[in-house]
C-alpha cells in the first residue's frame, strides 16, 4: 500500500510560531492599544489566523469587520520576517532528504494562506521536496477539523490511513487522527508534557529524530 507522508508548516518545517505570537502583540497593540497576554494564545497553535483573530476581537470587543485587515497585516508581516531571516527546524532537510531517497510522496497541510505556505517554503528552500502544498484557506472548517489533511491525501492519490502526518500542535494532531491518520508529533518544548498528545502515534523532540519512528511505522 502506497504511503506518503504530510508535513504541518509553522512550528515543524519552520520556527515560525513564536514570529506569529510575536506580530499579533504589536499588531493589536499598535491598532487598538491591546496587550494580548498568554492566554489570548492557548490552544491556538494550528488553527487558521482569521479564526484566531475572531476569538481576540470578541474577547476585546473589537470590530469584526477589522478582522480581514488585520489577517492580511499580520500574514504580510510574519511573511516578511521569515524571508528576512528563514530559520528551518533542525534536522529538515535530513529527513526530507531520506524520504525522498525512499520514494515517499510529501505534501504540506498548513493552516497558513497558500500563498504563505509558498512564500515561506521558497525562503527556505524546500519547495521542490513536495509535489502538493495545501492551505486550509477558503475550507469551511481549519484545524483540528480533517479537511486540510483529508484534501493532502486526495491531492497525492493515497488513502487517509496510509498517511503519516507531522504535527507539532494538539489541534493538528486532533485533525490528523480525526482524519484515520497516523500522526507523529513534535511539541514545542514547554507543551512537551501536554497530555492530549498521548492520542499521537509516536513524540520527538525533533525532526532529527523522526526517520526511526517513521520506518516502524511503514512495517
Amino acid at each position: 500500500m502506497k504511503t506518503a507522508v504530510i508535513f504541518d508548516m509553522d512550528g515543524v518545517l519552520v520556527d515560525s510560531e513564536p514570529v506569529w505570537v510575536e506580530v499579533e502583540k504589536e499588531i493589536y497593540l499598535h491598532r487598538y492599544g491591546i496587550r494580548l497576554t498568554d492566554e489570548d494564545f492557548r490552544d491556538t497553535a494550528g488553527v487558521r489566523i482569521d479564526k484566531v483573530l475572531t476569538m481576540h476581537h470578541l474577547r476585546y470587543g473589537l470590530p469584526l469587520q477589522e478582522i480581514s485587515a488585520r489577517v492580511s497585516d499580520i500574514v504580510t508581516e510574519v511573511g516578511n520576517r521569515i524571508q528576512s531571516a528563514p530559520e528551518p527546524m533542525p534536522g529538515v532537510e535530513t529527513l526530507l532528504n531520506a524520504l525522498r531517497g525512499h520514494g515517499i510522496p510529501l505534501a504540506v497541510a498548513s493552516s497558513s494562506p497558500q500563498k504563505q505556505i509558498e512564500r515561506v517554503l521558497s525562503a527556505l528552500g524546500l519547495t521542490h521536496y513536495f509535489s502538493h502544498l495545501v492551505s486550509a484557506e477558503g475550507l469551511i472548517n481549519g484545524k483540528p477539523h480533517p479537511a486540510v489533511f483529508l484534501l493532502a491525501a486526495e491531492a497525492l492519490g493515497v488513502e487517509p490511513e496510509s498517511c503519516i502526518v507531522i504535527e507539532d500542535a494538539v489541534n493538528g494532531a486532533i485533525a490528523a487522527k480525526a482524519a484515520q491518520m497516523r500522526v507523529i508529533v513534535i511539541p514545542a518544548p514547554e507543551a512537551r508534557s501536554d497530555r492530549r498528545f498521548g492520542i499521537a502515534d509516536g513524540q520527538i523532540d525533533s525532526l532529527s529524530e523522526a526517520w526511526p519512528l517513521i520506518e516502524t511505522l511503514l512495517r
